[in-house]
């Protein structure tokens, strides 16, 4: 919504100069080259001066996830092109917290994922995103939790705090396979059953995300669209995987999402 405001306004005023000055119509599209890098810099501006005001807030404040969603929209569509089609919305869980497992093939997985929900929502990632300026600032204010695989003392105690953020009605999102296997198998190629107990810890829903198209994205963006296919899977409950280990918990998950690639639907 923000960035679309933003273009309606920029290229009014393109039209407007325009108009009155009697430039030529290849005004607007330098005017819109112009805008493009300007939306960049006052995206940027905007998450650092955000940054102390974030702070002050609740990790799970609805206006601070509506802020993280819209930067994400805003690099989705104007950044890597991604044209995203969702099926089983519905299926999420109104209530409480749950816990959102993907296949991860591209970068752009953690942009796609924030498509999908519009309540308040972290994820897990690995140590390496937070060597990032801006973002290492940004992601724990909104409920992400750092998994340092090389120590396992933290990373357990990054998965406790996700357990507890998710027993307070927040949404986690994680890409169990630990990184990005093989950019050209959609499917999921390797299992991490420890990212399963952010779920059974919790006792909560665990919610299987298939997406397709991802393993595009490095080839056409930024100049060409690529078309993303999420299926939302219906949620697996406690109940369901109560007695399973991780591991079976993890092959289930798998297999779920991998059927569906291979379907293709």
């Amino acid at each position: 919504m923000i960035s679309l405001i933003f273009i309606i306004i920029w290229f009014g005023l393109a039209g407007i100069l325009s108009g009155f000055t009697g430039l030529s119509l290849w005004f607007i599209p330098l005017w819109l080259i112009i805008g493009y890098i300007v939306a960049w810099i006052s995206m940027v501006l905007l998450l650092v001066i955000m940054i102390p005001i974030g702070k002050m807030m609740k990790v799970d404040n609805k206006f601070k996830h509506y802020f993280i969603r819209s930067i994400a929209r805003f690099i989705s569509i104007f950044v890597l092109r991604l044209n995203i089609k969702i099926t089983g919305k519905n299926k999420l869980p109104k209530k409480g917290g749950y816990v959102i497992y993907a296949n991860h093939k591209s970068y752009a997985d953690p942009f796609i994922l924030y498509q999908i929900v519009n309540r308040p929502t972290g994820m897990a990632a690995k140590k390496g995103i937070y060597k990032l300026p801006i973002v290492r600032s940004w992601m724990p204010l909104f409920g992400c939790i750092q998994i340092d695989r090389e120590n396992n003392r933290e990373a357990a105690k990054a998965i406790l705090k996700g357990i507890e953020q998710i027993k307070q009605g927040m949404i986690m999102g994680i890409f169990p396979e630990g990184g990005i296997k093989d950019r050209d198998d959609e499917k999921m190629v390797s299992i991490k059953a420890g990212a399963y107990k952010l779920a059974t810890k919790a006792e909560a829903p665990i919610v299987p995300v298939t997406m397709i198209g991802a393993t595009e994205v490095k080839h056409r963006a930024p100049f060409r669209s690529t078309k993303i296919k999420v299926i939302i899977h219906d949620p697996i409950t406690k109940e369901d995987y109560e007695g399973l280990s991780t591991v079976e918990v993890g092959e289930k998950v798998a297999e779920l999402i991998n059927q569906t690639v291979k379907n293709g639907k």
